[in-house]
């Protein structure tokens, strides 16, 4: 008996080291990340913007996430240390003064090598392209000034006894969401977009507080370019799930998993492209600001502007595009009817016009290739048309 167990083991540590390094996906955690996601947590009775909201983050996600009340027992004597006040000293600057939220400190977080590692693991430099040559400079400035801080905070205060100590979680959290994702979903991804990454990892973030309602969560993408020449694409996932009961983790819930893991890496094939057209959007701009589409979706999605509602749009193509490939109509048609009740009205336009890039990949190699045929569909509207969309959307409501 004892032979036969030993042979098991043998025979599924192959098979697990087998299917990690023959798939390009993950799903893990980042020091880093919940690093900095610990100090936000300490910084929020100084934030001079969204300090109630912070706050009420705090109130609520204690209750429901075992990590964000780990994080409190023993680190919340910090809340007036140094790393507390310079934590809301950049996300104030970098909103009021660049427009720039927390989701822009992840590409930095994952250039720098890991925590208790110093240095950078690339050359590290912060572009947007709202900005000019020298606010991306200073913002680059000001990340790199703040991450060395952040490091130092790492070991003065053996944060690295933190994730021993609450390692089940964490460990728990990863085996909770890597149950819920669709095999071989990447490659229906490459399919769809012509173009492929060097790898697609989801980080599990236990400390990134968003408050919890109808299984929602919060996922952030972001990637990164190696030294070589690859990149590697990420999203970062909050619970999405209230944590009742010892066993749960916050992440068992599949739709909210397969669609915030397939949405948050459609982003690094998008964002690029609809970038390049920034100027041809301007028509579109004039649409979007008059008529009520922007004070809608800025209201329900966060969407405050022309070129952000063109990509989540996209993103969102991506997506129903992506289970269509994977003949999950279920999925396809889930999504859909999701987004649109979120008021992304374009999606059956784009749904039909996407047709063309189908039919003629030869000439369509990528979808980078086929974002100006896109493009059209949001120039091509008017004002009239999109308010009464908006108009049957809240009707069927």
């Amino acid at each position: 008996m004892k032979n036969i167990l030993v042979i098991f083991g043998l025979l599924f540590f192959t098979l697990s080291f087998s299917q990690k390094n023959t798939s390009k996906f993950s799903v893990s955690y980042s020091k880093n990340i919940d690093t900095y996601f610990l100090a936000e947590i300490l910084s929020a009775e100084h934030r001079k913007i969204n300090r109630d909201f912070e706050l009420f983050k705090i109130k609520e996600c204690s209750t429901y996430q075992p990590v964000v009340k780990q994080a409190l027992e023993k680190y919340g004597h910090l809340k007036n240390s140094k790393i507390a006040y310079l934590t809301a000293q950049i996300n104030d600057t970098l909103l009021e003064k660049y427009g720039i939220g927390n989701d822009a400190m992840m590409k930095p977080l994952l250039s720098h090598k890991e925590f208790p590692l110093k240095g950078w693991s690339d050359k590290y430099t912060f572009e947007k392209n709202t900005l000019t040559k020298a606010q991306n400079e200073e913002v680059t400035s000001l990340i790199k000034k703040y991450i060395s801080e952040l490091e130092q905070f790492y070991n003065q205060e053996n944060v690295s006894d933190f994730f021993k100590e609450n390692k089940a979680l964490y460990e728990g959290g990863i085996a909770e969401y890597s149950r819920q994702i669709p095999p071989d979903f990447t490659s229906a991804m490459e399919k769809f977009y012509g173009e492929s990454f060097y790898e697609y990892t989801v980080l599990v973030s236990p400390m990134m507080m968003w408050p919890i309602d109808d299984n929602e969560g919060r996922g952030i993408g972001t990637d990164v370019k190696h030294q070589s020449g690859n990149k590697s694409i990420y999203e970062i996932a909050s619970p999405f799930m209230r944590v009742k009961k010892e066993g749960q983790f916050g992440y068992d819930n599949q739709f909210q998993a397969r669609f915030l893991t397939v949405h948050e890496f459609g982003h690094s094939f998008v964002n690029k492209e609809v970038y390049r057209y920034k100027d041809k959007l301007e028509k579109f701009k004039d649409l979007f600001e008059k008529s009520n589409l922007k004070e809608i979706m800025t209201k329900t999605s966060g969407v405050a502007d022309y070129q952000t509602c063109v990509v989540e749009h996209l993103v969102r193509l991506g997506e129903i595009q992506t289970a269509v490939i994977q003949n999950d109509s279920e999925r396809a048609e889930k999504l859909e009817n999701y987004h649109l009740k979120n008021y992304f009205i374009f999606l059956p336009q784009l749904e039909e016009k996407i047709k063309e890039y189908d039919a003629d990949r030869t000439k369509y190699k990528t979808f980078g290739d086929f974002v100006p045929e896109l493009i059209k569909v949001f120039e091509n509207s008017s004002i009239d048309l999109i308010n009464e969309k908006i108009n049957t959307i809240k009707k069927d409501k």
